[in-house]
């Protein structure tokens, strides 16, 4: 019996084991589907609480194995609503509903809003949500290389430059491309002010069925700017959030010329001089003054002693550093680190009945240029209130301080000429001391003399600028009789600018602006006080119905008037000849004590727009879309019989993925839409001095008689005299686009195609006139433009739990576009010029030429056929330095270049085969616009709610196709007259160059010379050894000395890039230790770089540059003395409480 007992109670044991085993664990299955029945694959199936998960198969089945005490399972999926869902069968399936967050996200269209899932029109957007983890200074890099057709150009590398924004490339030819900027329904000059922190999304219109809703403002494009709300509870319960965001960062500059050592720069000096003029007189003055201590000590030297002179002896000299050290000017001027700090705190709370957002963001920069800074403050506050149902009042006002010390790099841009360019002084400055200087005084093409230290013309050049700006707007909303909402909204802006000027003694504007009684060189003072208000009205009255649950129609309608006024007073001291602590603006406080002073008043022309329009939207099962959108406006830019203006577009799509037929596809195919509109826009974007007779208070006369003619001429903008056009009107232009929206696997894999041709009519040209007034503004001609864009997201994974979560996007853009002329009135072609150099020494005055039938953007000049070589010629002539040249072998022409050629110049191809270079040999050399433009973005997130989140973002942004015009360049390598003791860069160092002397500075022609005409075999001989010198030393390039600039093909680089402009690491502590907080949400710290890389084969320091088509839209692609860019790294954390 016991025997028995131990059997059974061993049978029993054992089964009770292997029952509790398998209570461990059971198999869950099921199928997951969405609301119209369709499965979906690769849904992710997670037991809540644990990392033990599943995703669903090709035909949305799952089946997973949980643990015995599992009581929930989680259901997701990118674009559907997660559910929790409790564990009460084996057999659990789930209809997953789409997510209304995703389904509602809206863009601005324009006094509106619609569902970005029913957008008609051309329209791209970037949300808060792509901005959050990302700092940036401002509004408009936040664009950069995120949205197709719109590019984004920082023109140079200073805190305050010119940010170039063009959408497709714009439209106008002499007049601003800029495009219309709109906040919060105002409309703003700029978005540079605009602190990124407080922008919930960007969106930005581009085709003019989207644009023509702003009529004669939209034709290069709207982009619309709304800033955060609250977030708050759509209950009465209230709820308050305080955020914190803000970096440091240190930044040096990225890139710098390399430059000729003192003993190079001597060698080239001395080469210029000996073939300027081989005279002992002429080497005394060239050379021997600034370079021979000996003939400086005794203030002379006898002929004999000059002869005697070893000139290899002092070019050693200047090959001991501890004699002639090198002074890197460029590390002198841009070399210090700078530092940037970004700082910003919103608070923000409310219920459904009101809330508010008030934010403050503070940026100081300490640039990396000496004695330059720039400072920004933002305080704004936006509320919204509902006193009752369907009535809700709002109010936007926000404050801007800005402080920019230092006038930057190109100092064209201000008052005075490129002498005062920071980055031109630095890198052609003298790389050691000299030991004299010419006077240099009273020329504009400026000598040797006219260039100064480049830290004393920082001094010297003083400028410091402050803007305040105010923008207050208020709404009120009402939605009465169920379908119909009307709307009041109200904005006033006023900005105050106030900018000071020191012209020190070294400058070109204080050496040659005089007055009466006002010496030469004396300091100059210069205060400019701006006024500019702008007032807004805007009314509108929408109805929007529903009839059968299917057809959707909406109309609106409204009217707008803009009020613009502005005043800039402008006080000017000359003849200053104390002591003042410029820095500190001490000299301001004292602009009575000048020996002469100026006061002008300029009051704008009236500048007042009133607008009508009207917009019907139409949809069918969000299926089949119509929209028509008309506009007149009224602007007083224009003479009254040209102030109106109509723009009427329609637009239409078909969502052809929700066609009944295409119901097979579903499975893969979420969205695939056509679009087609067609509209037109206007652009009242011109001067306003140059359409009418401006008023001037002045103290000096402004009215030119015209050699006693009763008929006057109203001077404008200095010399300038213009002739009014009552004729004038806007441009127009007419925009055609086709394109479509694709998705794909619930929208993981989504974009947009487009297709546009615009037309632009009515351009506005300066028309050259020819007697008594300079020119007239007249419409001329016509401009084509046509391109395509593409944009494409794919979200390569994606899983979302408590306990591991993560995310890889990588979205993509890239646009083609192309302006061609199509007509000129009366003339086949224009000319532009860049102005950087003065007429005596340069030989290309325009180096931009606009034809009929070709694109914007062509360079005129000479193409370059390597340089004269010994074998070139046939004969020498020591005494008199003449070169005779072989039959066949083309010459430089009669007043083309005034020395002639010998071994070592430049050759030119020619064109004509006359044997002769003159300006019949220019061509076209190549075009400065990009041939396509875009970036790509990186986002990369994992974490879990017990050890945090990890991010990775990075943005690029490429150009390809242009070239740049690298005036820079053409200066730096080239020595003439004017610019005599200029350094160059070491492109043009003696072994890179042909060169006629030996490095200890023997003119080799007359060593190897025989005979005082060398011609024969005597000259073959002497040509073969200077041709095998210069190889042997490897001699790639031609001499720099030449009698005149002149554009080539050597100054027209290639500007193709790609660029990494910011690389961002983040992590956020984990959410179990916030929740555990009860006070924080959510802390991020992050670090990111910034200009990583650019690859490029610009010779530039940067080729992301356009330096001078802000003074002439005709001379894009320009690099002339750019602020250098800079290579940062930024610390940073993000707060929410």
């Amino acid at each position: 019996m016991k025997l028995n007992f131990n059997l059974f109670r061993s049978v029993v044991l054992s089964a009770l084991l292997l029952m509790g085993v398998a209570a461990e664990a059971r198999i869950i299955s099921g199928t997951v589907t969405d609301q119209t029945g369709e499965t979906i694959i690769s849904a992710s199936v997670v037991v809540k609480g644990t990392t033990i998960g599943t995703v669903t198969d090709f035909d949305g089945n799952y089946s997973l194995e949980v643990p015995d005490d599992a009581q929930v399972l989680v259901f997701s999926y990118i674009g559907l609503k997660t559910q929790e869902i409790d564990i009460t069968s084996d057999v659990i399936n789930v209809v997953l509903k789409e997510d209304s967050e995703v389904l509602e996200e809206v863009v601005v269209t324009g006094y509106g809003t619609t569902k970005k899932r029913d957008v008609v029109t051309s329209v791209a957007s970037v949300s808060a949500e792509q901005l959050k983890d990302i700092p940036v200074v401002s509004a408009a890099e936040a664009l950069q290389g995120k949205l197709s057709g719109v590019s984004v150009t920082t023109t140079e590398g200073s805190p305050d430059a010119d940010v170039k924004i063009r959408v497709r490339g714009g439209t106008s030819l002499t007049q601003s491309n800029d495009p219309l900027y709109i906040v919060d329904g105002f409309p703003v000059s700029s978005i540079a002010d605009i602190a990124p922190s407080d922008i919930a999304s960007m969106d930005v219109l581009k085709d003019a069925a989207a644009t023509a809703i702003y009529g004669a403002q939209g034709a290069n494009g709207v982009i619309i700017i709304t800033t955060k709300d609250a977030d708050s509870n759509e209950d009465d319960k209230m709820t308050f959030h305080v955020d914190y965001s803000g970096y440091v960062g240190w930044k040096t500059i990225a890139k710098k010329y390399n430059v000729l050592d003192p003993e190079e720069f001597a060698l080239m000096q001395y080469e210029w001089a000996y073939q300027k003029d081989k005279s002992l007189s002429g080497l005394r003055s060239n050379f021997y003054a600034y370079f021979d201590k000996l003939y400086n000590s005794t203030k002379y030297k006898s002929d004999e002693e000059i002869e005697n002179t070893n000139i290899s002896d002092l070019l050693a000299e200047y090959k001991d550093a501890e004699q002639h050290a090198f002074i890197d000017w460029q590390d002198q001027t841009f070399g210090r680190t700078g530092f940037a700090s970004n700082q910003s705190v919103s608070v923000s709370g409310g219920n459904k009945n009101a809330n508010f957002n008030l934010s403050y963001n503070r940026i100081d920069d300490k640039a990396i240029m000496e004695q330059s800074n720039y400072v920004r403050n933002n305080l704004s506050l936006k509320a919204k209130f509902k006193p009752f149902k369907n009535f809700t009042v709002g109010f936007t006002a926000r404050y801007t301080n800005t402080d920019v010390l230092g006038a930057g790099s190109n100092a064209i841009k201000d008052n005075g000429t490129a002498t005062e360019s920071r980055l031109r002084n630095c890198v052609v400055y003298t790389p050691t001391t000299l030991l004299s200087k010419d006077s240099g005084e009273g020329d504009e093409d400026e000598t040797f003399g006219s260039l100064y230290d480049p830290l004393t013309t920082i001094r010297d050049n003083y400028k410091y600028k402050t803007d305040n700006k105010w923008n207050m707007q208020g709404y009120m909303s009402y939605k009465f009789a169920k379908h119909f909402t009307a709307r009041v909204e109200l904005g006033y802006e006023s900005r105050d600018i106030l900018t000071n000027r020191y012209y020190g003694p070294t400058t070109y504007f204080a050496r040659n602006t005089g007055r009466p009684g006002v010496a030469s060189g004396t300091a100059q003072v210069q205060v400019d006080k701006e006024k500019e208000t702008r007032l807004r009205n805007a009314n509108t009255l929408e109805w929007k119905q529903t009839f059968n649950k299917s057809h959707n129609v909406s109309i609106l309608v409204g009217e707008e008037t803009i009020l613009r006024k502005g005043e800039t007073n402008t006080q000017r001291g000359f003849g200053y000849k104390g002591q003042y602590d410029v820095l500190n603006g001490e000299i301001f406080n004292y602009l009575g004590q000048a020996s002469y002073m100026e006061i002008s008043n300029y009051v704008n022309p009236k500048d007042n727009q009133l607008s009508f329009f009207a917009r019907a939207n139409y949809d069918y099962r969000g299926r089949y879309y119509l929209t028509a959108t008309f506009r007149a406006d009224c602007s007083t830019r224009f003479e009254k019989e040209n102030q109106w203006g109509y723009f009427p577009s329609v637009a239409a799509a078909w969502r052809m993925s929700d066609e009944p037929w295409m119901e097979g596809a579903q499975d893969w195919m979420s969205n695939w839409k056509w679009r087609l509109s067609y509209g037109m826009a206007g652009n009242n974007n011109v001067d306003l001095g140059y359409l009418h007779q401006d008023f001037l208070s002045r103290q000096l006369t402004y009215f030119d008689l015209g050699n006693g003619s009763t008929s006057n001429i109203l001077v404008v903008g200095g010399s300038d005299k213009i002739a009014s056009n009552p004729h004038l009107k806007w441009e127009t232009t007419t925009t055609r686009d086709f394109g479509f929206d694709y998705g794909f696997f619930r929208d993981r894999l989504s974009g947009t195609v487009d297709l546009y041709w615009n037309t632009t009519k009515d351009l506005i040209i300066r028309q050259t006139l020819p007697a008594r007034y300079n020119y007239q503004y007249q419409n001329i001609g016509s401009t084509r433009n046509m391109g395509m864009e593409f944009s494409i997201k794919g979200v390569i994974l994606d899983k979302r739990s408590k306990s591991l979560s993560y995310n890889l996007s990588v979205d993509a853009n890239i646009a083609f576009n192309r302006t061609r002329v199509m007509d000129l009135g009366n003339v086949s072609s224009l000319s532009a010029q860049t102005s950087c150099f003065g007429s005596s020494e340069y030989l290309t005055l325009a180096e931009f030429l606009v034809e009929v039938g070709q694109p914007v953007g062509n360079v005129v000049g000479y193409q370059t056929d390597g340089y004269y070589t010994a074998a070139d010629f046939v004969s020498y002539i020591p005494g008199t330095n003449t070169w005779g040249l072989v039959d066949g072998v083309a010459n430089y022409g009669d007043g083309f270049l005034t020395n002639q050629p010998v071994p070592g110049a430049i050759k030119f191809k020619d064109q004509n085969g006359d044997g002769v270079i003159d300006e019949k040999d220019k061509v076209v050399l190549g075009n400065t616009v990009p041939t396509h433009t875009g970036g790509f973005n990186i986002n990369f997130n994992i974490g879990g709610d017990k050890w945090g989140r990890f991010d990775l973002a990075a943005n690029f942004t490429f150009s390809f196709g242009n070239k740049i015009l690298n005036l820079s360049n053409m200066e730096y390598t080239t020595v003439t007259e004017k610019t005599k003791m200029r350094n160059l860069v070491s492109s043009m160092a003696y072994n890179n160059r042909y060169s006629l002397f030996s490095q200890e500075g023997q003119y080799m022609p007359e060593v190897l010379a025989t005979s005082g005409f060398v011609f024969g075999d005597a000259y073959t001989e002497m040509a073969t050894q200077l041709d095998q010198m210069n190889s042997e030393k490897g001699a790639t390039t031609y001499s720099p000395i030449m009698s005149h600039y002149v554009v080539t093909d050597q100054h027209l680089e290639d500007g193709s890039f790609l660029r990494l402009n910011q690389l961002t690491l983040g992590y956020s502590l984990p959410k179990d230790w916030m929740t555990k907080s009860k006070v924080i949400n959510n802390i991020r710290v992050y670090v990111q770089g910034t200009n990583l890389f650019c690859a490029t084969k610009y010779s530039g320091l940067d080729p992301e540059v356009d330096t001078r088509s802000s003074k002439n839209p005709l001379t894009p692609g320009v690099d002339f003395s750019a602020y250098p860019k800079s290579r940062g790294i930024n610390v940073g954390m993000n707060i929410q409480f």
